[in-house]
């Protein structure tokens, strides 16, 4: 499940480089999903720490096995609302994203494993792209444009 900072650039996140760092966690805090438990909710699940009954309002993230982030989510009341970034196994970031009431809507952005940016555009209604996308080769040139309409 893609569940993943109020931000004002997607692609320079506070910490967040292409190989991950933990967050700064001085203004939000950070609990691992498995630390949580969900209740059904008319936007999806909503999110609360394991031993509360007041929905999360924070960070959550998932590791690999290994160790690494396997994602890490903004939460606000329990719904995913923020942003959310994955990583693969080897803590390169593959992509990242804005969650709007539990929905993956927004800028998107998705990453090759040298860091550059693969594409990015706009999701709509849970992860249906829309607008201009734009698709970058492994140099950073524009590759080509497309445009999603509804």
């Amino acid at each position: 499940m893609k569940s993943f900072l109020l931000l004002t650039g997607l692609a320079t996140l506070p910490g967040l480089a292409t190989r991950q760092t933990p967050p700064d966690t001085t203004r939000q805090k950070l609990v691992a999903m498995s630390q949580t438990y969900q209740r059904p909710a008319p936007e999806g699940n909503r999110y609360f720490e394991r031993g509360t009954t007041r929905p999360y309002s924070g960070l959550l993230y998932g590791r690999y096995a290994n160790g690494q982030y396997q994602t890490i989510q903004q939460y606000q009341d329990g719904l995913g609302n923020g942003y959310w970034i994955d990583f693969d196994p080897e803590g390169h970031k593959e992509c990242q994203g804005t969650y709007r009431a539990n929905r993956v809507e927004g800028p998107v952005t998705f990453f090759y494993e040298n860091g550059r940016v693969k594409s990015k555009g706009q999701y709509l209604h849970w992860k249906r792209p829309i607008g201009e996308w734009v698709y970058y080769d492994k140099q950073g040139r524009v590759a080509h444009r497309m445009t999603y309409t509804r």
